[in-house]
């Protein structure tokens, strides 16, 4: 195996490591990323952090999608951070479903569960619940009704 000799060969000029680089090219930071991504990637985090609201995914069911313009979900950035607030915003945005989640003394409805996540609102705190951003809320009617085993016919229990 040949030793490193340190030229270059067949007799070319070397040159120093910073003169390799090709013209407007970032140079590379001790962290291994270029200086010119981290204020990029710092600057966003800035602007992201800087009162910039997040958005906040309702999931509307089917009996109040004509409130909702048709739409089956709708993303807003509310001001607030409870989840009363971020209700607020909806019914704000979509006339008339207020008094189809909640009664005349503002306590939601019993036959209307709301899910922040994949949590019911009933057992997190009610409406004060806090509201964390890019948050996804769900709106589920109670399902009731159909037949039960005492009132069905025996042939269809069977079927």
């Amino acid at each position: 195996m040949e030793e490193n000799t340190g030229r270059t060969a067949l007799g070319g000029v070397r040159k120093k490591r910073g003169d390799r680089r090709a013209a407007g090219q970032p140079e590379r930071e001790a962290g291994g990323g270029t200086r010119q991504f981290q204020i990029k990637n710092s600057e966003r985090q800035e602007q992201e952090g800087a009162g910039q609201a997040t958005v906040i995914t309702f999931h509307i069911p089917g009996p109040l999608r004509s409130f909702a313009g048709g739409r089956s979900a709708v993303e807003l950035q509310p001001e607030g951070a409870t989840l009363l607030e971020a209700l607020q915003a909806l019914w704000a945005a979509c006339p008339g479903m207020r008094d189809r989640i909640v009664t005349e003394q503002g306590q939601v409805r019993e036959h209307i569960n709301i899910f922040l996540g994949k949590e019911n609102n009933r057992y997190t705190g009610g409406l004060a619940t806090r509201v964390p951003p890019g948050a996804e809320i769900s709106i589920v009617p109670a399902i009731s009704g159909g037949k039960t085993a005492e009132t069905a016919e025996p042939s269809a229990l069977w079927a």
